[in-house]
């Protein structure tokens, strides 16, 4: 089981280095042909091509902004034979949406599940969920009275 925690490892080694170089074809090797994605906007993609194409057409100003992107693996817990789940956290520092002004520190966790078939760790699905994104339930500070 350790080997198959360090391929998966490499393989989502291998996923941010495509994803910062933006080889969106490349990249949608890792995944099966049936694959889900969900983007942290709440897309849901239901295989390979719409998982490529909805992450190939991004605008140049955010492509050039890539580099500042990382992700780290930080949990893989097996699921039963040939089934793994993996949870990695990233962070996109400076992160400028086109038309913005200020950038900001993105970051944020996916969740994937990954099978082996003929011997290969494949993504079956992920959710990328932003943890720094608007959430209109967030409590706010509020100053007391006798502190204000």
């Amino acid at each position: 089981m350790d080997d198959d925690i360090e391929v998966i490892r490499e393989l989502f080694d291998r996923y941010t280095e495509l994803w910062i170089r933006h080889e969106m074809r490349e990249w949608g090797e890792l995944f099966t042909e049936d694959c889900d994605f969900i983007t942290h906007r709440g897309v849901w993609w239901q295989s390979r091509e719409e998982n490529v194409r909805g992450h190939e057409h991004v605008p140049e100003s955010v492509l050039a902004q890539k580099k500042n992107y990382s992700q780290t693996v930080v949990e893989v817990q097996p699921l039963g034979p040939g089934v793994m789940l993996v949870h990695t956290e990233w962070v996109w520092p400076d992160h400028v949406l086109p038309g913005a002004a200020v950038g900001e520190d993105r970051r944020g966790l996916v969740t994937a599940v990954l099978v082996q078939r003929s011997g290969r760790w494949w993504i079956r699905a992920a959710q990328n969920t932003r943890l720094n994104g608007l959430d209109d339930f967030a409590p706010r500070h509020v100053t007391p009275v006798d502190e204000a």
